[in-house]
């Protein structure tokens, strides 16, 4: 998924403030018009918030992210592919397979937003 410069931001019409396209993108789940979260995102952006009150600008390794949001890997690797795109998170892969993801201080503010 390639986003154009700056296209990670979108108006709200409620709000009145910046929202990445990419959550709006997974908002809606099953049903259009509701204001659900898409459950795998809703579950990963918990794991990330949960983790942020227990050690502030720790990194997560995708295990124990997988693990934490109880989504498997494809499904994780997918969302935080999206989000990293965003420019919301930070993914590192090593050589062995194993990596890490870390939410931007943007992405927590809309979290603190959404769950807060």
């Amino acid at each position: 998924m390639v986003l154009p410069q700056d296209s990670h931001l979108e108006r709200t019409d409620d709000e009145h403030q910046a929202v990445p396209a990419v959550v709006s993108q997974h908002a809606l789940a099953e049903n259009p018009g509701s204001d659900n979260l898409d459950p795998a995102l809703a579950a990963l952006l918990q794991a990330f918030w949960d983790t942020h009150q227990e050690a502030p600008g720790k990194r997560l390794s995708l295990a124990r992210l997988s693990k934490r949001a109880d989504l498997p890997m494809s499904t994780l690797r997918r969302t935080l592919t999206q989000l990293e795109d965003g420019g919301l998170v930070t993914v590192s892969i090593d050589e062995d397979g194993t990596g890490s993801a870390m939410p931007t201080p943007e992405l927590l503010g809309l979290i603190e937003d959404l769950l807060g």
